[in-house]
């Protein structure tokens, strides 16, 4: 009985090993030649308009964005140093830290993206 179960494990062993190389080899195998790349394409004028929000979007991040949230910040630690109250001066400079780090990710996050997705280019 125990040998039946043996030989049994080792032919499902077998089986599971086959099938585990087929899947890499299908994984691993190139695309056949001739099949082309695909890149996608703003529709006829979207371009620009994408590019505008996008600029409209950027600016106002820099420039109203995370200075109002340090100045809220730096407010929020004045007004709990003055009225005694740590929690509120505590959350103003957890806010300072936390606008400081969304200011470093908007200068990196675009790199890695860009990184990763390239020219937006598939090859078929």
């Amino acid at each position: 009985m125990i040998a039946l179960l043996t030989s049994q494990f080792q032919v499902l062993l077998l089986d599971v090993w086959h099938t585990a190389d087929m899947a890499a080899r299908l994984v691993g195998a190139e695309a056949p030649p001739g099949r082309g790349v695909v890149c996608p394409v703003a529709p006829e004028g979207a371009q620009p308009l994408v590019d505008q929000f996008l600029g409209w979007f950027a600016w106002f991040l820099v420039w109203i964005g995370f200075p109002a949230s340090i100045l809220a910040s730096i407010g929020a630690i004045l007004i709990g140093k003055l009225f005694s109250m740590p929690h509120v001066g505590k959350g103003g400079l957890i806010g300072i830290f936390v606008v400081m780090g969304a200011a470093l990710l908007y200068l990196v996050v675009p790199g890695i993206m860009a990184g990763f997705l390239g020219d937006g280019c598939v090859q078929r």
